[in-house]
């Protein structure tokens, strides 16, 4: 399993940022709407850095947190706890 990734305007590949747009692109194309342009113009990278900060703000607040994500694994007799790495990066 890969890590968790907020994204940057460079650099937006498997990140959340880059699954948000995603999203909103289906919902654009399931209502029959233009989807969203790919391009190089400064809208691109305005509405990535949008989503990137979206996505940042996501996996700092879930890194804060990672305690709260508790992993129960039988061990037969004792219950042993594990807790995921969440990094920022």
């Amino acid at each position: 399993m890969g890590k968790l990734k907020g994204g940057t305007p460079d650099n937006i590949g498997d990140s959340i940022a880059l699954a948000i747009e995603e999203e909103l692109n289906a919902l654009l194309l399931a209502d029959g709407l233009p989807t969203l342009s790919n391009g190089n113009e400064e809208a691109v990278r305005e509405r990535r850095r949008f989503f990137c900060a979206i996505g940042r703000g996501v996996v700092k607040h879930l890194v804060a947190r990672k305690q709260s994500f508790e992993i129960d694994v039988d061990t037969s007799a004792n219950d042993v706890y594990r807790h995921p790495n969440l990094t920022a990066e």
